[in-house]
């Protein structure tokens, strides 16, 4: 099992590899939408790219705490990040954070765009990690299914507090 320090460090470099993930914001009534984090571990900091007339944007704003999701593309990480939410204004991080992507998203550059950033600021994270292989995987299933644990062993289940 893996322990805090572990799961934060794995969280974080996870986050820097990953594309996108959904985000909600707590009370809202609103389903939760895909975001591209540009993680800031160094900060305790997630930030993403929004519209200035998304729902998230504005709903963030009034609310300020949000639940961004994250899973590995090999199904071996899954993690949900809560923590306050606002809307920042911060053309030098906007310059920053601007690329291609940002860029197929929002006409003009960044100081011509749409664009603003949503500052994530994490406060815990639950994490489920799959540890098994295939075969134990298989192994634990079956155990749980047929015979005497009640649930299977695949990995580690916790919830760690951030920074």
């Amino acid at each position: 099992m893996a322990n805090h320090n572990d799961l934060k460090q794995d969280l974080w470099k996870r986050l820097n590899d990953q594309t996108a993930g959904m985000m909600g914001i707590e009370g809202a009534d609103m389903h939760m939408r895909p975001m591209t984090p540009h993680a800031d571990a160094a900060h305790n900091k997630v930030w993403f790219l929004c519209a200035s007339d998304n729902q998230l944007t504005k709903t963030g704003a009034e609310s300020g705490r949000a639940h961004f999701t994250a899973q590995s593309p090999d199904e071996r990480f899954y993690a949900c990040i809560s923590g306050p939410i606002s809307v920042r204004r911060d053309l030098d991080k906007l310059n920053e954070l601007w690329s291609v992507f940002a860029s197929a998203f929002f006409e003009g550059g960044p100081e011509e765009s749409s664009a603003v950033l949503l500052e994530l600021r994490p406060e815990e994270a639950e994490i489920w990690t799959v540890e098994a292989s295939g075969m134990q995987f298989a192994a634990e299933i079956a155990r749980a299914a047929f015979g005497p644990r009640s649930r299977p062993d695949l990995g580690t289940h916790d919830v760690v507090a951030l920074p």
